[in-house]
């Protein structure tokens, strides 16, 4: 008799080989951090490594349980009935693993999809190179396609584009998979939309404590609509009102809905400034806008490749024919060329030259505005799901004011979305020292995919290629100025400065941001520069 033995011998297992290597008592702090941060990346690829594994062993198990089944069919036997193999086999996969027997049909169908419908795809959860819950969400979102042959096209585009995606989160892993799916198999997204459409309703639920919720289903884009609506009306309230953010939003939805004013909730109505007032509001809500981008082509019927609604991700073309249907609905063509010289004829690969606005050129003009945001979709820290069009657009190499020609340009391959709260720790982290700060990059390769990157304090780098770039392949036929070659190296700075050149950077604070901004774009140079050589070796980063 074998027993589940559950004192576990992992803890016993010398896992150096994988990069799990702990630092020693005696390194400084700064090596302590890094160590102990690449020992918890490797344990997280090793994590997904043995999912894998656990789906592999299912995998053969069921496989050797449906040869019964096979011949119990084959003699005429049910294949529905309680005590046939299958249902047997994840009965007690259930019972191996204490989970309800939806958790064991949904892990079984997993070790099948790993084996059979998503091979490629469970490749890259084998190498760690996707978690298990990107590949637990393949699963679902591929679940949809039948025929044998879209499949398999859906699992080698999928592996394709997971492993190309650089370090990016479940959710834009879900993404992806949708977006796959959508251009392989355009009716089986038919059908899911219109059995979406099926579930919408308005439910209720109670909660602990005496609180209860309601939940809206609505078709993506209303419920976008909604949401902003609500935050427009919750930010009319006065500094003084101590409810937070998501108070306000609760009371002001639950206001519009049974019909009742929101008010303010200052202990002083005398020197209340609220601005709740039915003009005021309406003309918050007149500046609520739902974006999205498809290609032309699809708007006009000549395709069906999918299109993208901004905080959403990837929608069918008909539904990008929907949306610009709607009698509330504006359509503006994003034409790329309009960042190039407009002398006809172009030539190809066109150069990136006008990009700003003509005066302001901190300012990017608006087509270079919408492409950005278009085309990374969130704000570019890794993990973080902002949506692009409710992000601040950054200068990565940071816009010198004083001196604009010595800063980093107003340019494609400078320009990056970061939600607020990236953007300050950007700014503010390694105030004093630059090195206690991050530095961020982005760069364009020469079949024009976009990357953005953040390198923590501590050297450890990850990189991200742009969520979009499938939604504009025209970039393959563009190039930019900046990074025609590949930079030199400056020296480190060792210091604040006075100023360079013609621009002067005064002293106190202006020569301490002056010095961090140079000391940014030395380390952005070298790391560049230990990436094309890694590159031309064949080696992954040395980072």
């Amino acid at each position: 008799m074998v027993h589940i033995d559950r004192s576990s011998p992992w803890n016993r297992v010398d896992f150096s080989a994988a990069g799990m290597v702990a630092p020693g008592a005696d390194d400084d702090e700064h090596t302590q951090c890094h160590d102990w941060l690449l020992y918890a990346a490797s344990a997280h690829r090793g994590q997904a490594y043995l999912y894998w594994a656990q789906l592999h062993a299912i995998g053969e198990f069921i496989d050797i349980a449906l040869v019964k089944l096979d011949d119990a069919v084959c003699a005429g036997g049910e294949q529905k009935d309680l005590f046939d193999p299958y249902t047997v086999a994840v009965g007690e996969v259930g019972i191996l693993f204490a989970v309800a027997p939806p958790a064991a049909r949904a892990l079984v169908a997993q070790a099948v999809a790993a084996s059979e419908r998503l091979p490629k795809t469970a490749d890259l959860l084998r190498e760690g190179t996707i978690s298990q819950p990107m590949f637990v969400t393949a699963v679902a979102r591929t679940d949809i396609v039948d025929e044998p042959e879209l499949v398999t096209a859906v699992d080698t585009d999928l592996a394709e584009a997971l492993a190309g995606a650089g370090h990016i989160s479940e959710k834009k892993a879900e993404k992806i998979a949708d977006r796959v799916v959508t251009r392989h198999d355009r009716d089986a997204i038919r059908r899911r939309r219109e059995k979406a459409r099926k579930r919408k309703n308005v439910t209720n639920r109670d909660y602990s404590d005496g609180l209860g919720g309601v939940n809206v289903t609505a078709d993506a884009e209303e419920a976008r609509l909604a949401l902003a609506a609500v935050n427009a009306l919750a930010e009319g309230v006065c500094p003084n009102d101590p409810r937070t953010l998501g108070q306000r939003r609760s009371a002001a939805a639950i206001a519009r809905l049974r019909g009742l004013p929101f008010t303010c909730a200052c202990p002083d109505s005398s020197t209340c400034t609220a601005t709740l007032g039915d003009q005021e509001i309406s003309d918050r809500q007149a500046r609520i806008i739902v974006h999205a981008v498809c290609q032309k082509s699809t708007l006009d019927g000549e395709d069906d490749e999918p299109g993208f609604l901004d905080g959403y991700g990837p929608i069918s073309a008909e539904h990008a024919r929907d949306l610009a249907q709607r009698p509330d609905a504006t359509v503006r063509n994003l034409d790329l060329d309009d960042l190039t010289e407009h002398t006809p004829p172009i030539e190809r690969p066109a150069l990136i030259v006008h990009t700003s606005q003509p005066a302001d050129p901190y300012r990017p003009n608006a087509t270079l505005d919408a492409l950005v945001r278009g085309l990374f979709a969130t704000c570019t820290v890794a993990g973080c799901e902002r949506p692009a069009w409710n992000c601040e657009l950054d200068h990565v190499d940071e816009f010198d004011q004083i001196c604009p020609d010595s800063g980093g340009p107003t340019c494609l391959c400078n320009i990056a979305p970061k939600c607020k709260a990236h953007h300050l720790w950007k700014t503010h982290l390694g105030a004093d020292r630059p090195e206690k700060g991050w530095v961020d990059d982005l760069w364009i390769e020469d079949d024009g995919s976009v990357w953005s990157s953040v390198t923590l304090p501590y050297g450890i780098t990850v990189e991200m290629a742009a969520t979009n770039q499938w939604l504009f392949p025209q970039l393959a036929e563009l190039r930019c100025l900046h990074q025609a070659q590949a930079p030199p190296e400056p020296p480190t700075p060792s210091g604040p400065t006075t100023g360079t050149g013609n621009c002067p950077t005064g002293g106190g604070l202006r020569a301490a941001t002056a010095y961090k901004h140079a000391w940014r774009r030395a380390e952005r140079a070298r790391l560049r520069n230990e990436r094309r050589r890694a590159a031309e070796a064949g080696d992954p980063p040395p980072f």
